[in-house]
């Protein structure tokens, strides 16, 4: 079996949702309609996840079972009796949470990481197990307890070697619908451990998400090799190199995570790379984009459109939302360079379906977006991420204090973080 982990969906949003957000950590998604089609014995691991009709997967619960039979280890997330599951014998009870507003009365749940705890517990400590279940087993001969009940009646996360060398995981918790739903931030941190955990158990080494290239688009010092930046990003753990951007092929982002492209490039020729540019998108590349577009080179762009530009206020820019933790570290007045407003942004571009607005210019009556953060739609659910900057080289922010320069920074550091699941929107 190669190093490879495949995820099942019946296209539910949260199933799908979630497979974005831990796409890095995952290799296939596969439609549960097309599982016929596919031999599992090309992955180390198969996930199942929860919210899951149980009628349309056990349909398929020969071909998982065999999987199992044959070596593979098959992770299933499921509320309620998996009576598919024949490889070994799962006897289930629907036991449930004794009180859904526990969060409300102290904060305790009936549940436990038994002694001695299962390594996965290093990864997911017990508060990012903690929601509630569906339903308790009764823990098989051999099998390995990760979460049970607290009166050690049952287990609701379990691990099991199996005949015929395969293992079986399975769990009541439903960590992938409420994450997908971006509903309990529990369900979330679950996920942020669990997968990262199964790439290390399985030995697979994911690319690092590290390396960003800067396009050099016109002879200025400051802008054709910002020395600032360079080293703030490398302090960060990134590597670092410019490259003109007249010069950029699949080549250069065959070796990029994050391109950034300054103001002052050529729309002409970027159109011309536009085919290259969404394969980086669709293969989870992501880009910064600075500027004021007026013949757009890719299809999700607009015109930029300038805000009034009296009173001077309009200039002004404010954060408005900062999930992903891009503005974290902007004194107020971070976008006035050297004290003047405009400079940062002077107007806007109209975001395409589904993005997220960050920051506002123009009049507070009647905002507009000068930073824009979407994620790329790739049909694979792998697509990486475009930070929209209608302005200035963000290079130049803030100019002056302890942050200096980390603009660039810190969205890198957000874009990293959003690509590797650490953070999700």
């Amino acid at each position: 079996m190669s190093p490879r982990i495949a995820y099942l969906h019946g296209g539910n949003n949260a199933q799908l949702r979630s497979f974005e957000d831990f796409s890095h950590h995952l290799d296939d998604a596969i439609y549960l309609d097309d599982l016929p089609r596919r031999d599992l014995r090309d992955y180390a691991a198969v996930i199942v996840p929860d919210a899951m009709d149980s009628e349309r997967i056990a349909e398929h619960g020969r071909q998982l079972n065999d999987y199992v039979r044959g070596g593979g280890f098959l992770i299933v997330f499921f509320q309620g009796e998996a009576d598919w599951i024949d490889v070994v014998d799962l006897k289930w009870w629907p036991s449930r949470i004794r009180d859904w507003l526990w969060w409300t009365k102290g904060g305790h749940v009936e549940i436990c990481q038994p002694e001695p705890r299962h390594p996965i517990c290093e990864a997911i400590p017990l508060p990012a197990m903690t929601w509630h279940w569906g339903g308790a087993y009764q823990l098989p001969e051999g099998a390995v307890p990760i979460l049970s009940l607290e009166d050690g009646t049952g287990s609701l996360f379990l691990d099991m070697k199996t005949a015929g060398g395969g293992r079986l995981m399975v769990s009541t918790l439903d960590p992938h619908l409420h994450n997908g739903q971006r509903f309990m931030p529990a369900a979330t941190r679950f996920l942020q451990g669990f997968y990262p955990w199964l790439d290390r158990e399985l030995g697979i080494r994911r690319p690092a998400r590290n390396r960003v290239t800067y396009l050099q688009c016109v002879h200025t010092l400051d802008n054709w090799e910002p020395e600032e930046v360079a080293a703030s990003l490398a302090a960060a753990g990134f590597t670092f190199r410019t490259h003109p951007h007249r010069a950029l092929d699949e080549a250069v982002l065959a070796a990029t995570d994050i391109l950034y492209l300054p103001s002052n490039y050529d729309e002409f020729f970027l159109a011309s790379r536009a085919a290259a540019l969404l394969d980086f998108l669709a293969a989870g590349g992501s880009i910064i984009v600075c500027g004021e577009p007026h013949r757009p080179f890719l299809p999700f762009l607009a015109p930029f459109r300038a805000v009034p530009a009296r009173p001077f206020d309009n200039l002004k820019v404010r954060v408005r939302d900062d999930r992903a933790g891009f503005f974290a570290n902007m004194p107020d007045g971070f976008d006035g360079w050297s004290g003047v407003f405009g400079q940062y942004a002077r107007g806007w571009t109209d975001m395409p379906p589904g993005a997220i607005w960050l920051t506002d210019v123009g009049p507070v009556h009647d905002p507009k977006p000068a930073d824009w953060l979407w994620r790329y739609p790739a049909e694979g659910g792998t697509g990486g991420f475009v930070f929209m900057h209608n302005g200035d080289n963000l290079i130049r922010y803030p100019d002056h204090g302890p942050a200096r320069s980390s603009l660039v920074r810190d969205i890198c550091v957000g874009l990293r973080a959003l690509r590797l699941g650490q953070t999700v929107l």
